[in-house]
């Protein structure tokens, strides 16, 4: 059997983001990112409804600032145990109350691998029900994710099961790409033929023409 040990000894930082003061009435168009449960899902970072801040809040956010290969856990609501990695190209992000940041230390915990872990079917069947059994609202504790059993597997292995899951993700992303073009020609086409009447080989003119008769 697998052997396991609780994460908290392979992590520096697990801990939830703050409520910016003033709530929505402080986001700008642009700035300091603030991620909220909404841009978090399994595997996958959504920019729709990314929030700003300036950087006056965000000098007095500071505690919840994010690091590059920092994993974002939803705790609470309807969204809890979704998880991710942040983006890159957003540091230095801050957090909401709603958010878990999970930094491991690198030399003992691929955060890759973690993610994974945590997003895998048995992980997601776990949280879920550590979740349900607080209350009537459903939420993740600090306490309980310290205390979550991560499998005991040397570093290079768990950096080879990473790497072979991302071209996976990479390999998924690119069909998702693949298949937004072909719905966006599909709708142009469908809006040349009937909305334009532009029906090959015809031109327009002769398109109309054909409908008159």
């Amino acid at each position: 059997m697998l052997k396991t040990a609780k994460l908290k000894p392979y992590c520096k930082k697990i801990g939830n983001g703050v409520t910016s003061r003033g709530g929505d009435s402080v986001y700008i168009d642009s700035g300091v990112a603030l991620i909220r449960s909404h841009n978090v899902y399994n595997g996958i970072f959504v920019n729709q409804g990314l929030a700003f801040v300036d950087n006056d809040i965000a000098q007095k956010m500071k505690g919840v600032t994010l690091e590059k290969n920092d994993i974002l856990l939803n705790i609470t609501g309807d969204s809890v145990a979704r998880c991710c990695m942040v983006p890159n190209d957003l540091l230095p992000a801050r957090v909401n109350q709603l958010v878990s940041i999970i930094r491991t230390h690198r030399e003992k915990l691929d955060p890759q691998f973690l993610m994974y872990y945590l997003i895998s079917p048995l992980m997601q069947s776990r949280m879920l029900s550590f979740a349900g059994s607080g209350g009537t609202r459903k939420a993740l504790t600090k306490e309980m994710i310290e205390d979550f059993d991560i499998p005991l597997i040397d570093y290079p292995t768990q950096q080879k099961i990473a790497s072979i899951l991302s071209v996976y993700d990479d390999l998924i992303d690119i069909n998702h790409r693949r298949i937004q073009l072909l719905e966006e020609a599909a709708h142009l086409l469908f809006r040349e033929w009937f909305v334009y009447f532009r029906f090959p080989p015809f031109d327009n003119a002769q398109g109309r023409r054909d409908i008159k008769k």
